[in-house]
């Protein structure tokens, strides 16, 4: 080598020493002593998501982006915090390093950061998640009692139960077997003849039932109501504006139609997260595609959030919660302010994921404010022809061009963007910028039909309440009686108790207004009442805050003397109209009115065969991909660095290739999720199904398959049911027949006090669970024993009209099955209420089940439950050669799924007896004696707990 060279060689390798000594001798214990408590794996709590205990995480950084910027100190971020100079970075918080200290780390950065650690970064968890580990078909395992296994899942049953020396419960009695299946498959009870036809079977076989079963449409509206629990499914917004979902039913049909037409669960997948984004074979499916995103609609949106960007990122935050929680039972969520505190879920994966769902449009604008003005503000997609949406997107961009255009011309011409013009009212007009304010007041011109250019709110906080209030002093021309009116928007957020004090000339009055109304005076006044007020300006009247809940707006105040001569000089006020700096000198009346006239007629003349309008569905579709920044404790005003859109790193081994630059990503990441080497997608849904049969899931925690989460009670069969699953073309209603016929779904629910001790929750099966029925079968069942229930399949059930709050109807009155009725959001029907029907603001993945008073309160005294025991009373009496026997019979067959034991019949007998005799005294007519009579027994069998519970 020459010398030069070896000269050079040497000086570099005692350079790179030199520096390793300095990292060692002077950094390193700085960063142990003062970083490491926060920022390294042995810290309890991961602060900002940076870690510095290794050199290549410390180039990494964390939320804000790489923690150092060899050689350059005044943009390395570490520098930046020590010196406490940036009040919104300074690190260590409590206590600023020693000035020698912040010396060495600045030297150390402009010598271009050496760092000998050669380790590499750490993990964010060391940890690694049961569930995340990819799936293993295991051998299924060695049983004593082998005659008891009809399937390979009898066997890992077993296998657990003799470990632990306990023995499955008997075979279920055959009736109580089919009224278990019934409700399980269709969720009604089973029709007598099927109850009677394999109650003679010589075994409790029940395979031919479970098919026919499994090919009636009322399968998918019993398993399609399991899946809406997890959509989230509503017919309205909630929140702050509950709007109507005009079009959710659509997706609710598709549900149960998917489950019907038993549709593949990784196809059930892509469509719900991507369906926009496949190809189809025609327009049908085409179609069919879009309103399977609705799954993506149907969380509740926070329209009162005055921050978009917020607004846009719950949008998506609720997306990605459903998504991962519903799909990859993850709570992905937890990870939006800081890294996942239990399972090894980083912040950047969140913001991945974000990317994704920020790159798709879920409101028919990107600005709400616009969306609430043109309609629904959920984006929907016409549902016609290739040919037929092409001329309607061309007919509605003409339109709104014109409707641009009128409306330049109307902002112009008046200059009055809510519409009223003050010296255009009668009588006298005070607008509100002519009271006197005290308190913060903001001027709003949000809402529309106000008076002049805006009007008055208070900010609804809660602390100001009572020392805000707006005064109008009026200059009345004479005494006399004054009607008097109050101007103000109505809106859902208002207050509904909004004092109005009126000061007059002998008296003093508080007039309290419910602002969530519509005023009925030109839907914009008031009326506070007829007053007798004083000439001059010693009038009042003043708008208070005291004791709201809600905004109180103010706009303006009107007076309307009752004198007629004066009313006739009041009368059409009109004050000449200034020329505004802005106007427009071609647009003038003329033109204006022209404007309106083109305007309604292009309305009027829609594209041929588009005069009624095109049916739509909620669905959501591709805006402009972008990449999300780190939202610094979820502050979207506080951005750190940008993350490329991405999947899970906790799932590492299934590769996930590049994601489309010219799109969301929400392809790939359906794909990603559907892929079969995926750990957790096909655990999940398995876990589901076996939970809906067997009344509790092999993870409990269907919802969680964190650390936080359940252990599986029995781990190898779960991942034998996922790998038989997804070999079985992910096909739902064959995993259900397999299920349904092994001698652990067909066991009998009879308790067994040795075995209740040794598992006294029965987690590993050594019986069958008892079930209550859920509060949709405990109502269908209600309607289906007398014969009323409307069995008609799918369609909507609302009236509303867009863009109102949506309405309470009387669902008491409606026969259908109860998954076709609305779900309001914030008013759920009362039975399901009582019975537990899951909150639909968010996904329910196991509903919880209770008992109170009220339940058996409803079932003994609601309107519903009397009218349904009067029309089984009907249905029971309507044959007049009957006995009383057979009609407790028929009861007892229609209710319980059995016929009544002889005590039974006996009791029953006297009581329809006894009954009929006390109402003798009041009650002439034997037949309505009868039916009265009859109609208190079939009440009594439906407040029974056997007509609520399957055994």
């Amino acid at each position: 080598m020459p010398f030069k060279l070896l000269l050079f060689a040497c000086i570099a390798l005692l350079t790179a020493r030199a520096d390793e000594s300095f990292f060692r001798e002077k950094v390193e214990p700085i960063l142990k002593q003062h970083c490491y408590d926060c920022h390294s794996l042995e810290a309890e709590k991961i602060k900002g998501g940076l870690l510095l205990d290794s050199k290549e995480a410390t180039l990494r950084g964390g939320d804000t982006g790489p923690a150092v910027n060899p050689g350059d100190p005044d943009n390395s971020k570490i520098i930046i915090a020590v010196r406490h100079k940036d009040p919104d970075l300074q690190m260590p918080p409590k206590k600023k390093l020693a000035d020698e200290e912040i010396a060495l780390l600045e030297q150390w950065v402009k010598m271009g950061a050496p760092d000998p650690r050669v380790t590499p970064a750490p993990a964010y968890k060391t940890q690694e998640l049961w569930s995340a580990k990819p799936l293993r078909k295991p051998s299924v395992p060695e049983v004593k009692n082998r005659g008891w296994v009809r399937d390979p899942i009898d066997a890992y049953v077993l296998a657990e139960l003799e470990k632990r020396g306990l023995t499955p419960a008997k075979p279920a009695e055959p009736r109580a077997l089919v009224r278990r299946v019934a409700f399980d498959l269709l969720g009604l009870p089973p029709e007598s003849g099927t109850v009677e036809k394999f109650a003679s079977a010589k075994q409790a076989e029940v395979s031919e039932f479970v098919d026919e079963a499994l090919k009636s449409p009322h399968f998918g509206e019993r398993w399609g109501r399991h899946w809406l629990d997890l959509a989230r499914y509503a017919d309205s917004n909630g929140l702050d504006q509950n709007t109507p979902f005009q079009n959710a039913w659509r997706y609710r049909d598709w549900v149960i139609s998917a489950f019907n037409s038993d549709k593949p669960y990784n196809e059930f997948i892509r469509e719900q997260l991507a369906g926009d984004l496949l190809s189809a074979s025609d327009d049908k499916d085409r179609h069919e595609k879009w309103i399977a995103t609705g799954f993506l609609m149907l969380g509740p949106k926070n329209f009162a959030e005055p921050n978009r960007e917020k607004l846009l990122m719950d949008i998506a935050d609720e997306q990605i919660d459903v998504t991962s929680r519903a799909l990859l039972g993850l709570t992905v969520s937890c990870a939006r302010c800081h890294d996942h505190k239990f399972d090894p879920i980083p912040t950047r994966d969140y913001y991945a994921l974000a990317g994704i769902f920020r790159s798709t449009q879920t409101l028919s604008a990107e600005d709400p404010r616009q969306a609430r003005g043109s309609g629904s503000p959920f984006n929907e997609r016409p549902l016609g022809s290739s040919e037929q949406i092409e001329a309607l997107e061309k007919f509605e961009a003409e339109l709104a061009k014109l409707e641009a255009k009128r409306n330049a011309a109307r902002q112009l011409a008046r200059e009055l963007p809510g519409g009223i013009d003050s010296r255009e009212l009668d009588g006298i007009v005070l607008d509100n910028l002519q009271a006197e304010v005290v308190g913060t007041w903001t001027l709003s011109n949000y809402s529309t039909n106000f008076v002049d250019k805006n009007y008055l709110h208070d900010g609804n906080e809660r602390r100001e309440k009572g020392k805000k209030l707006v005064r109008f002093r009026p200059e009345i021309p004479r005494d006399g009686l004054y009607e008097i009116r109050l101007a103000y928007t109505a809106r859902p957020n208002r207050a509904t108790n909004v004092p109005v004090r009126v000061s007059a000339k002998d008296s003093e009055r508080t007039v309290y207004l419910n602002q969530t109304v519509l005023p009925p005076q030109d839907k914009a006044f008031e009326i506070l009442g007829t007053f007798m007020l004083e000439g001059g300006t010693n009038n009042t009247i003043e708008v208070l805050t005291e004791g709201t809940k809600g905004f109180v707006v103010v706009d303006a105040v009107q007076f309307l003397p009752q004198d007629v001569q004066l009313a006739g000089k009041l009368m059409k006020k009109r004050a000449p109209r200034e020329e505004s700096s802005v106007m427009m000198s071609d647009v003038s009346a003329a033109s204006l009115q022209e404007l309106e006239y083109q305007v309604m007629d292009l309305a009027a003349k829609p594209p041929p065969g588009l005069e009624s309008g095109m049916p739509r569905a909620l669905a959501v579709k591709d805006s402009a991909p972008r990449n999300s920044k780190i939202h610094i404790r979820g502050d979207p005003e506080r951005l750190g660095q940008e993350v490329p859109r991405g999947f899970l790193s906790v799932v590492d081994h299934v590769e996930t290739g590049k994601l489309s630059t010219d799109g969301s990503g929400r392809l790939e990441l359906a794909n990603w999720i559907a892929d079969p080497r995926h750990p957790l997608t096909a655990r999940v849904m398995v876990n589901r199904i076996w939970m809906h049969l067997f009344g509790r899931a092999l993870v409990d925690t269907p919802d969680n398959f964190g650390s936080m989460g359940e252990q599986p009670s029995h781990p190898e069969l779960l991942d034998y049911l996922a790998s038989e699953f997804m070999a079985d073309d992910w096909s739902t209603k064959r995993l259900v027949r397999r299920l349904m016929l092994t001698s652990t779904y067909q066991m009998s629910s009879a308790h067994d006090e040795k075995a209740h001790s040794v598992d006294p929750e029965n987690r590993y099966l050594w019986r069958a669970n008892r079930k209550r029925l859920d509060a949709e079968s405990l109502r269908d069942a209600m309607l289906a024993i007398n014969g009323s229930i409307d069995r008609n399949i799918g369609g909507s059930s609302l009236d509303d009209q867009p863009g109102r709050p949506a309405r309470t109807q009387a669902l008491e009155e409606s026969n259908r099955r109860s998954v076709y009725l609305p779900v309001l959001r914030g008013n759920v029907n009362e039975l399901f209420q009582v019975f537990d029907f899951p909150d639909p603001h968010a996904l329910a993945a196991k509903r919880f089940v209770t008992t109170a008073a009220t339940q058996a309160l409803f079932l003994m005294n609601s309107p519903f439950a009397l009218e349904q025991s009067r029309r089984w009373a009907e249905k029971l009496t309507a044959n007049s050669d009957q006995t009383d026997a057979d009609r407790i019979a028929d009861a007892y067959l229609a209710a319980y799924g059995r016929p009544p034991r002889v005590e039974e019949l006996k009791r029953a007998e006297l009581f329809v007896t006894n009954f009929e005799r006390a109402l003798a005294p009041t009650e002439q007519d034997p037949l309505v004696r009868k039916k009265k009579a009859v109609q208190a027994f079939c009440q009594a069998l439906i407040e029974s707990t056997e007509f609520r519970f399957l055994n």
